[in-house]
């Protein structure tokens, strides 16, 4: 072999005397043929990683008949290749296992769990309160008595008020509310409402009729 001939020569020569096309040569070292003609047209950036690029000029110097250790001091000193650096670096094998960040597990499964916690206890904060009244227990009633013990039930959790005036309920959300009256009609508006906002009213009206002391005869 001609030493002072080119990489790209010497291929050329050797292709044309064993009647082998870029074609057939893919085929028989099973290379693919654009990594044939990048080796052969020194384009650098078309190759794969050193390694391949040696394995691969190997199976061609068998192909071709040509003397593998003097083809590849050839390569080396024309293509001026590094030894080390992003040419060395294997492609990634997405098989790999890859380096777990613990991190974004962590992170991951705290976010998981606050979201299954606020779907379960959406309606805890976001949703409409509870609010039950027992006393009065209708839209409109009547009353002969200047006082009535206003009573119902809540979350304890979320926050009472009557006509403005907060009113504290019990352990089991229970609470009751002495009420004086005016006579005539009477309306008393029953707030609820939660820690993230949520609000729930109901109205209640109490017709207060005063009932008036019988005089008594002069003798």
């Amino acid at each position: 072999m001609e030493t002072e001939k080119h990489l790209q020569e010497i291929f050329e020569e050797a292709m044309k005397q064993k009647n082998i096309s870029y074609e057939k040569l893919a085929i028989l070292t099973e290379i693919p043929e654009r990594y044939i003609v990048a080796l052969q047209n020194t384009e650098i950036k078309n190759l794969p990683a050193f390694p391949y690029v040696r394995g691969y000029l190997k199976k061609i110097c068998e192909i071709l008949g040509l003397n593998f250790a003097e083809i590849w001091k050839k390569y080396k000193n024309e293509l001026s290749h590094k030894t080390s650096g992003a040419f060395d670096k294997l492609p990634a094998n997405r098989f790999a296992i890859r380096k777990i960040n613990r991190k974004k597990i962590a992170f991951g499964a705290v976010l998981a769990i606050l979201i299954i916690s606020l779907g379960i206890n959406f309606n805890n904060f976001f949703g409409k309160p509870l609010l039950r009244i027992d006393n009065p227990s209708e839209a409109l009633s009547t009353s002969q008595e200047s006082s009535i013990n206003l009573s119902g039930t809540i979350n304890p959790a979320d926050k009472l008020t009557i006509n403005g005036k907060e009113v504290i309920a019990g352990n089991n959300g229970n609470f009751t509310f002495p009420y004086e009256l005016q006579p005539g009609l009477n309306t008393v508006e029953f707030k609820v409402k939660k820690i993230m906002g949520g609000e729930n009213s109901e109205v209640r009206q109490i017709l207060f009729e005063a009932t008036s002391t019988p005089s008594v005869p002069q003798f």
